[in-house]
């Protein structure tokens, strides 16, 4: 394989990409190896989904409720702003998949009323104290979605979108900023394990 130069290496290193699916608690599930990376959206749509179309059971409750809502979805991806794309965001509603990650371009501040102090349990059962505030917003395609933000204590504002229309908006953004146990997890590894990507780079999907 060519190389290419990698940046927190700062070496020239084999061109691949490892894009490692983890559970919601950080821990890895499997990982996708690209010799010829397509980028994160292309992997979604060619490898990831298909897999885990093929391998999750559907059970009788579950059938149930995807035949009695239209809005009820398998399960949920959570990626980020690599992923982002209304198109693909269209594509994962028609195959009642969930999807999960930050917008791009949020435009300007919400209003400092709108926010409000909430309580979220995270994966392994702290529970943290957030602003938050939730709004119906239209992408571009003309999708509807979810789109929850949270407020700093400086006032930045990070803005995350969902096509998950029945979950708590807390537990949405609970679930977004989960993917820091990830961060931890492969800090862990190169600190302590000093364990590194054969390609130089590590991209992050939940499932």
């Amino acid at each position: 394989m060519p190389r290419h130069y990698v940046a927190r290496e700062q070496l020239c290193l084999r061109a691949t990409t490892d894009y490692w699916i983890n559970a919601m608690d950080g821990q890895p599930f499997f990982y996708i190896n690209q010799e010829v990376d397509p980028g994160l959206q292309a992997t979604l749509r060619e490898n990831l989904v298909p897999f885990l179309e093929e391998q999750v059971p559907i059970s009788p409750e579950l059938q149930a409720r995807l035949d009695a809502d239209p809005r009820q979805h398998r399960f949920t991806l959570v990626f980020d702003r690599e992923g982002y794309s209304p198109e693909l965001f269209a594509e994962m509603q028609a195959k009642r998949i969930a999807v999960l990650s930050y917008r791009k371009y949020p435009g300007e501040d919400w209003p400092v009323e709108e926010f409000g102090e909430r309580c979220l349990e995270l994966v392994g059962k702290e529970t943290v104290a957030l602003q938050l505030a939730e709004r119906g917003t239209g992408l571009s395609n003309g999708l509807w979605v979810r789109e929850v933000r949270k407020r700093s204590a400086g006032g930045k504002q990070t803005a995350i979108l969902s096509t998950d229309y029945r979950t708590d908006y807390t537990r949405l953004a609970a679930s977004m900023f989960a993917r820091w146990s990830q961060e931890n997890f492969f800090r862990y590894m190169r600190a302590t394990l000093r364990l590194r990507p054969a390609g130089g780079v590590w991209n992050r999907i939940d499932s």
